[in-house]
């Protein structure tokens, strides 16, 4: 059927359509005229996103129900629960402010809730602004869980380390330009793109093979002028000329991976990813 039929039955937009598509969600066929045919399946996967969206969960989540059904849909069910006990304990806590309750109580209280953040949370509690979205966020699918009692000592040590470094400084004009950037990106759309980067690495063959044209496009990008000319660049060359001279990657990535065993495993993936791709390449 064609799209207008699509979204009479569905009550989506066009564009809501397309997007959806764009992200893999559906795959209609193309018919030889270039319209795409849906079929009844994609029809009932449409609903199915349009009701979903509607509670609320994000694009990650619905991908992973689509894909894993019955176990991820009771796993994301856990979360939301979970991010709702949170805030009524907030709840209860603020209240407990209000009545002017004892201060020792509240603490107490904060404390236990403190225990039961992510390790995302956590940090960037600690180091909020750009700091902290900057050198965490690539790291968030690996931070979502809260810190095991083993791997406290090696979180205390990173916060140490982190706290002890020197300001990263950035001109006004460098600051302005990642603000604008951070607007285009969403949670969500940070999400995709760790997806993405998780299922190289862990599939590093198949995903060479499926990206070829990509890869060549982005090296040639960054092989070109415009990009040696740009902000993007100049910040990036900053950032990593401050973790080199800091011992970053000697120092704060093997205490990352001691407090979080998901990292941990990609590392090791991601080494064999690079080895690959570096033997292809050559």
């Amino acid at each position: 059927m064609l799209r207008s039929e699509v979204e009479e039955k569905t009550g989506l937009s066009r564009k809501a359509i397309e997007y959806y598509e764009d992200k893999g969600l559906i795959d209609p066929q193309r018919l030889e005229n270039g319209y795409r045919d849906y079929s009844i399946e994609d029809v009932k996967l449409l609903k199915k996103i349009s009701l979903l969206t509607k509670l609320g969960l994000s694009l990650a989540e619905i991908k992973d129900i689509l894909l894993n059904k019955t176990s991820s849909l009771s796993s994301v069910l856990r979360k939301k629960e979970y991010v709702l006990e949170v805030e009524e304990k907030k709840k209860e806590i603020l209240n407990l402010f209000l009545k002017g309750a004892d201060q020792a109580l509240i603490e107490e209280r904060v404390k236990a809730l403190e225990g039961q953040k992510t390790l995302y949370e956590r940090l960037t509690d600690i180091f909020p602004g750009y700091f902290g979205q900057m050198l965490f966020s690539s790291y968030k699918p690996f931070l979502n869980a809260p810190l095991e009692a083993e791997g406290e000592i090696y979180f205390k040590e990173f916060v140490d380390y982190l706290d002890k470094l020197p300001n990263f400084n950035l001109t006004k004009e460098e600051e302005n330009y990642l603000e604008e950037l951070s607007k285009e990106y969403s949670m969500e759309s940070l999400a995709d793109v760790n997806e993405r980067k998780i299922q190289a690495v862990y599939d590093s063959e198949k995903w060479l093979e499926e990206n070829k044209d990509i890869i060549e496009t982005y090296e040639a990008y960054k092989n070109s002028q415009a990009y040696k000319n740009s902000q993007m660049k100049v910040i990036q060359d900053k950032l990593k000329d401050y973790m080199i001279s800091n011992n970053y990657y000697e120092i704060a990535i093997p205490l990352i991976r001691k407090f979080s065993k998901s990292y941990d495993a990609y590392y090791e993936k991601l080494l064999a990813a690079n080895e690959n791709y570096l033997k292809k390449k050559n």
